[in-house]
């Protein structure tokens, strides 16, 4: 399991054929907290470290950076890199204005790693910054179980300002994986003033859209706070109806790719799987075709096991999904900063001494390092097609069967 965890920045050829490489001593900056009206430059370096030259396709800031980052640097588009020859990117952060603020430098080139992302990080602050703080009850907000569909009864979460002076938001932004499953009114605002020793309500709501943990995050910025202020948001959807105890009925776990990304991704909920159909989770997502068969998240019976789902800490972890039945397993990575858990995926038979029950296939499971960490990547599968394939292809290794695919 430690394998994926390393913070590797370089991808070692695995084969005598020639090829281009790209390390970087850093793919995520972290500024931090910076003052207002000041500035701070941090460098990477990008090496070719295969044994042939590449070239940089496409050198272009992220769409969405914020105009306070500057980005400079000797790696820019149509450059070719020998092998073991170098460039640099210098990002510089001068914010103008309070508030957390992030943005990208995209590398695409000709290796067989394909695009990069270097992300940057950082939180402009004022003089004001710590003069006021925030006590935010309950913390963290939760809903418990409530059936599917439903709406929970509202929840008030309360803001007061502890500190010396007033509060000014300028943000209340909810974000997560299950972020649309919440909403939230009351008479905290963008704009507003909150005095010292005043207090502020926000009432939500809680409409589980399926089955398991539904987790989400409140963020709240100020310029007189001295850091991003943050508060869990909760729940988890349940059967509305009495749930059998025998063997339940298998679902299908649907497999779907998006090639920019090269991010594989499984789901056993129908909705969630429309979801992404439609484009809701972003472009590019298709069905693979592939998957197998497995249980209900809120199911019992039948000898399964919850399948845990994490995601990477973005800009820190992989970019890409991990799911796990092993219970040890599961737990280290819930305990890992580098993953998000994001509840229970399904549930599944799990191989006994490696080997699953008569009339089911194993599910295997393999590991892809990639150039870095953001770029490692897992995929499951359970077609012999597949699985021969990826067995023949060096970059993969192969961590054995993980689930007992439902017959």
């Amino acid at each position: 399991m430690t394998r994926w965890l390393l913070l590797a920045l370089c991808l070692v050829a695995s084969s005598a054929q020639a090829d281009g490489r790209m390390c970087l001593t850093r793919d995520v900056m972290l500024f931090g907290d910076q003052a207002v009206g000041t500035s701070t430059t941090q460098s990477a370096v990008l090496t070719n470290c295969g044994d042939a030259p590449f070239t940089l396709t496409d050198v272009s800031v992220h769409a969405s950076t914020s105009p306070e980052y500057h980005v400079a640097s000797t790696c820019t588009t149509g450059r070719s890199l020998a092998a073991g020859a170098s460039c640099t990117i210098d990002v510089t952060f001068a914010p103008t204005q309070p508030g957390q603020v992030s943005g990208g430098l995209w590398l695409y080139n000709t290796t067989s790693t394909g695009s990069q992302l270097v992300t940057f990080y950082g939180r402009g602050i004022d003089p004001s910054a710590g003069s006021a703080a925030l006590e935010i009850t309950p913390s963290p907000l939760d809903f418990g179980a409530q059936p599917v569909g439903a709406i929970a009864p509202v929840r008030l979460l309360t803001l007061r300002n502890i500190g010396t002076a007033p509060l000014h938001f300028t943000a209340l932004v909810l974000n997560g994986p299950a972020a649309y499953d919440f909403d939230f009114s009351g008479n905290c605002g963008v704009g507003m003033s909150l005095p010292a020793g005043r207090s502020c309500q926000l009432a939500f709501t809680f409409t589980p859209a399926t089955l398991g943990t539904r987790p989400a995050q409140l963020n709240i910025d100020a310029p007189e706070l001295a850091r991003l202020a943050t508060v869990a948001v909760r729940g988890t959807g349940v059967a509305a109806g009495p749930v059998p105890v025998a063997t339940p009925p298998p679902v299908d776990v649907v497999e779907f790719y998006n090639a920019p990304l090269n991010h594989w991704f499984l789901t056993a909920n129908a909705d969630e799987a429309a979801a992404i159909d439609r484009g809701a989770v972003g472009p590019n997502w298709v069905r693979t075709g592939l998957g197998f068969r497995a249980y209900a998240a809120a199911s019992t019976g039948g000898g399964a096991v919850d399948v845990c789902r994490f995601f990477g800490t973005p800009g820190v972890g992989p970019s890409s999904h991990f799911f796990t039945g092993n219970a040890a397993e599961c737990a280290a990575v819930r305990a890992n900063p580098y993953w998000l858990d994001e509840g229970i995926a399904f549930r599944a038979i799990v191989p006994a001494g490696g080997a699953c029950p008569a009339g089911s296939a194993p599910v295997i499971r393999f590991f892809w390092p990639g150039g870095y960490t953001l770029a490692s990547r897992h995929r499951y599968s359970s077609d012999a097609a597949t699985i021969a394939a990826l067995r023949a292809d060096a970059a993969w290794i192969e961590e054995g069967p993980v689930f007992c695919s439902a017959p």
